[in-house]
């Protein structure tokens, strides 16, 4: 059984350095929309290390190197490529008939910023 009771600030003076009153803007529900889908699409283990090897490559992977370096099925690979691809994680490029993958430096800071901004929130006073 769940308590539904509600929190309630107990302070006589909302001002009151005891007092823990919030101080912050609501989150923005698209831009909590966006920052979770990113997280989603690094909330596999395998998908992380996908990210991990574009990382440390000095130029963009094929997709014959992600499926070398990665014990899954060709399919499972692909599929988990495309997540981060949709999530805007990584990019992907066609050289003939192969694809070839590589991480976007903004998303990935973006994705940073937004946790950073969620955790440590610039109050207003």
């Amino acid at each position: 059984m769940t308590n539904s009771r509600q929190m309630t600030c107990s302070c006589a003076d909302p001002d009151d350095a005891v007092c823990m009153s919030l101080r912050v803007a609501p989150l923005d529900t698209a831009y909590g929309a966006d920052l979770a889908s990113g997280f989603k699409a690094l909330g596999d283990p395998h998908r992380v290390a996908i990210l991990h090897l574009l990382a440390v490559a000095a130029d963009p992977v094929c997709v014959v190197d992600v499926e070398r370096h990665v014990d899954l099925a060709q399919s499972t690979i692909s599929h988990h490529l495309k997540t981060l691809v949709d999530a805007g994680v990584i990019e992907r490029e066609r050289r003939g008939k192969w694809s070839y993958y590589s991480i976007i430096d903004e998303r990935l800071a973006d994705l940073t910023s937004g946790i950073d901004g969620i955790v440590r929130p610039a109050t207003t006073s």
